[in-house]
This record gives C-alpha cells, structure tokens and sequence, in this order.
C-alpha cells in the first residue's frame, strides 16, 4: 500500500508538544507527514526523536520553520515573495526559503514546496466568484470576464515573472547542491504565481535542474469552477514533472475539506498521478476527526 501523508495544517496552530502532535496524527492513522509553515522551532525539536522512527517526513513547506520575530498564528507560505521587484524584500525570501530548503536536507526530506508569490495587480477574484454562485458561469459574460483579468495580469506581469526567475536560480542551485527537489505548487487565484504557462517557463529555464510540479486538488478545482483551467489540463500536462499532490475536497469554492466530504472525483483525479509521487492530505475544515479517517481510507483504496 503506497503511503499517504498529512500535513500538520490540520493540528500546527495552537499546539505547545510538537511530539503530542505528530501522536495525534498517528492516531488518526498516519504514519508520514508534511511540515507546515506554522511549525515552531520548539515543535521541530520535539518532534526529531520520533522522525524515522514513529513518524516519516515526507515533504516540507516553504517557510519552516516559523522565522524569528513572527508569531505561528501569522506564518504563512506568503509572507515573504519570491516574485517581489525589489530586491531587498526578495532577498529575504530567498534566504528564508534556503533555510527550509536546509532544513530538508538536515530531515533528509526530499521535497520543498514553495508559493512563488503573486502579480501586483488588484485581485478581483470575487467578481469571478460572485458569477459562479449566480450560476453565470456557462455564459458569455463569464468567459469575458475571465478574459479582462487574464488581460490585466498579463499587462503587469512581466517584472514579477523576472523576480520569481531570480529568486528560483539562487534557490535551485543551493537545492541541487544538497539534493533537494524545489515543488512549485499551482495556486487558485488568478494573479498568482505560477499560472499555467508559467509553469512551463520555470521548467524549461531550469531544465535538468532540481524544480519539479506540486499539484494542489483544490486549488486546480477552485480554477476549473471559474473558468481559468481544468485540473486534468494541468495534470496532464505536467505529468513528467509531478512530484507531489496535495489532496483534499472542495464544496463549492471552499477547500481543505477530507476527501469524500465534497465534490471531487479523486478516483479521476488519482488516475493521473504516478505511484511514486508524495501524497498527502491537507485538512483544515473536519467536523470530527472521523472524517479524516474516513478521508484516508477513501485516499488508500483508489491508490493501492
């Protein structure tokens, strides 16, 4: 049976015995993690006795552990932008990220998942939103509108596109230096960084180098519902290069459900992906941990 992974999303925040934590997760029938960003410098240390023994990492995301000076309830993985324009402030990034990126390596983890950051355009994603939940989204006025802001980005794109190409050459040749593979995960806004044919960019201007695809199921979905990309394009399309998923359910166009509790079709979704990528569900939103167990199992009996 292929292992299937959580992330400590589901019970980082708030938690003061990082080897209390990984027991919880244990006892909801993991036996591999995914670091998140709000992991403390005091949980990794508690957590280390039951690494390779209780409990594998198999991925850690960018940034980890929480940076000094921040408080776990802030960390996220975009709180500093490795598409900034100003160099300053993408310097930051890139030295927090090689401090994960080291931290991975120490671990012996193979994978780190980054955000690359964002175009600085105004987000209007809740126009797109708000079509979707008037049911608009068959219509012309939809694909219109997904035009105007595809529009808007591509016309301000280009600086941040260049940041993020500085920021990933630095980041890549200290990953290939200690044999660590760079995931670049897909995002659901449409200013985000990577779209679609960024994704392409970054592979091919680092070709033979250590930067693989990390595919975030609701993420790809929230896409898909407004109009920008199909998951299976992206799957499919990126297969070569795919190194991990991030695997939970969507209602609507909200996420981080267990997979079953949604609408997803993960025995579609999982069809695409190799046996040998990392695996691991991202939960925020569970009524009961009952429902991450059955998540689980749902998870396990289509990747057997």
């Amino acid at each position: 049976m292929e292992m299937i992974a959580i992330s400590t999303t589901w019970n980082s925040l708030g938690h003061e015995d990082g080897a209390q934590l990984l027991a919880e997760l244990n006892d909801l029938g993991f036996d591999a993690v995914q670091l998140d960003c709000r992991i403390t410098e005091k949980l990794l240390i508690q957590m280390r006795p039951q690494f390779h023994t209780s409990m594998a990492v198999v991925s850690v995301h960018n940034f980890c552990p929480v940076p000094p000076g921040v408080l776990p309830e802030n960390a996220d993985a975009d709180l500093f932008l490795l598409s900034s324009p100003y160099k300053d402030e993408r310097e930051e990034a890139v030295k927090h990220t090689i401090n994960t990126i080291e931290l991975a390596a120490d671990l012996e983890v193979p994978v780190v998942v980054l955000h690359l950051g964002y175009v600085d355009v105004k987000d209007e994603s809740e126009r797109l939103f708000e079509l979707y939940e008037w049911g608009e989204r068959e219509f012309s006025a939809f694909e219109k509108l997904v035009t105007e802001l595809r529009g808007k980005r591509e016309s301000k794109q280009q600086k941040y596109r260049d940041a993020v190409l500085f920021s990933l050459d630095k980041l890549n040749k200290r990953a290939m230096d200690l044999d660590v593979l760079l995931a670049l995960e897909n995002r659901q806004r449409y200013h985000q960084i990577p779209d679609f044919y960024e994704l392409e960019l970054f592979f091919a201007e680092f070709e033979g180098g250590n930067l693989r695809y990390w595919h975030d199921t609701g993420h790809a979905a929230i896409q898909e519902k407004v109009g920008i990309k199909k998951q299976e394009q992206l799957l499919e399309t990126y297969s070569e290069q795919l190194i991990g998923i991030e695997i939970h359910d969507v209602k609507d166009l909200d996420e981080y459900f267990p997979p079953g509790m949604g609408e997803l079709d993960f025995k579609e979704i999982l069809q695409h992906v190799p046996g040998e990528a990392v695996k691991v569900l991202e939960i925020k939103e569970a009524e009961n941990e009952e429902e991450i167990i059955e998540g689980l199992r749902i998870v396990e009996g289509i990747a057997i």
